[in-house]
């Protein structure tokens, strides 16, 4: 039996569908989304603040301070009431942490040492341990992992962005299973929602084409350069 509570069946109600790279944008922007989600309770609108911030998929460029940024993940997970909640959160960390060692492997980085808190999962000292191999010891329990290392190796981060959201895009519809109109559902629709305006943000087409449109007019009030005689 599903869990229904009345203020989360109004709002998810409320809410488009979102088809993951079938449209060019989010089917609601977030100003509007935003405007939705503050007739939530203020526990709720802080929870879905601090998730999305430590889910925020700034994670695939891993530029954060390893230490500071764990140390605020597992403050989160202690908080997190739902079972629900916490597994997505822990399996999003473990997209990050393996990423990350490909990227600092692919950049030339020696393995973190020892006593050293660089990522998050049950993992970590088999990764360590692993280093030299291509996929780093731990591909039976991340499938996708070698196909993320044959794009980062080719540098086609286009393919590597896509992976990487189509993974963490079907992670997540494993875990909305069961929830429509509750919490669960708003606070996985809110994941889906940011990975769907990242995509839409990141179309490569698109930039390649501004880009194009950029060096015309550029080279149109360039003054003319006479010929060599």
């Amino acid at each position: 039996m599903i869990w229904v509570d009345q203020p989360y069946v109004t709002l998810m109600a409320s809410l488009p569908a979102i088809r993951f790279l079938t449209e060019k944008e989010p089917p609601i922007n977030r100003q509007r989304l935003m405007e939705r989600l503050k007739d939530l309770p203020p526990a709720d609108q802080e929870t879905l603040r601090e998730l999305t911030e430590v889910v925020s998929w700034r994670f695939v460029d891993t530029t954060q301070d390893d230490a500071a940024f764990l140390a605020r993940a597992a403050a989160l997970l202690e908080r997190i009431a739902s079972p629900t909640l916490a597994a997505a959160v822990r399996q999003r960390l473990e997209l990050r942490t393996v990423i990350a060692a490909l990227r600092r492997r692919h950049a030339g980085e020696d393995a973190p040492p020892k006593g050293v808190r660089w990522g998050f999962g049950p993992h970590l000292e088999r990764i360590r341990a692993s280093w030299s191999l291509p996929d780093l010891g731990v591909a039976a329990f991340y499938p996708w992992l070698p196909a993320a290392k044959e794009a980062l190796d080719a540098g086609d981060t286009v393919a590597l962005e896509r992976l990487l959201l189509e993974t963490a895009w079907q992670q997540q519809a494993r875990h909305a299973e069961g929830h429509e109109f509750d919490f669960e559902a708003v606070a996985l629709y809110m994941l889906r929602w940011s990975m769907a305006d990242r995509w839409a943000r990141y179309d490569a087409d698109e930039a390649r084409r501004r880009f194009a449109e950029l060096l015309d007019a550029a080279l149109a009030d360039a003054p003319e350069i006479p010929e060599a005689a």
